[in-house]
């Protein structure tokens, strides 16, 4: 029981984190503007850090992307694989995007094959990181209601 409360709580502490920084600091159309303005004193807390948690969404998304691929060649797929892809897809590409420069440092991007890697993540999907960030705020927040009911026996 324990390391169930442990897997969901670095997943969703990270998932929050990061996709707080991107929804408050990337590039978004002009009406998610006034959401970034509401967003930017919030993500400031975190600003200091989000080097380090953006390293630990990637390599945990990259973990939580295997452990995944897995369970669906084991033959088990449900709603729930889909929702672990998404979350594993917005842990790596955010990740990615809200510590970029930290990420770079530490991959070797654009000199190395994983900083290419990274590199290519920030030019794919960074005109759409405020996008991405509430889309991750959003499945956050799914994730948050779906814990909480399934420790009291609704399954959804």
């Amino acid at each position: 029981m324990f390391l169930v409360w442990l897997v969901f709580l670095l997943t969703w502490l990270t998932l929050v984190s990061v996709a707080l920084v991107s929804a408050a600091n990337g590039a978004a159309p002009a009406p998610l503007k006034i959401v970034q303005d509401i967003l930017k004193p919030v993500a400031a807390a975190i600003t200091g850090f989000i080097g380090t948690i953006a390293l630990i969404a990637i390599i945990w998304g990259g973990y939580l992307l295997i452990q995944l691929v897995l369970g669906i060649l084991g033959g088990g797929f449900s709603f729930q694989t889909v929702l672990g892809l998404l979350t594993a897809f917005l842990l790596i590409v955010l990740g990615t995007l809200a510590g970029y420069t930290s990420v770079a440092a530490f991959f070797g991007a654009p000199a190395s094959g994983a900083g290419k890697f990274f590199d290519g993540i920030k030019r794919s999907f960074g005109g759409i990181e405020g996008i991405l960030g509430l889309v991750g705020l959003v499945l956050a927040l799914w994730m948050l209601i779906e814990f909480i009911l399934n420790r009291f026996g609704v399954y959804l």
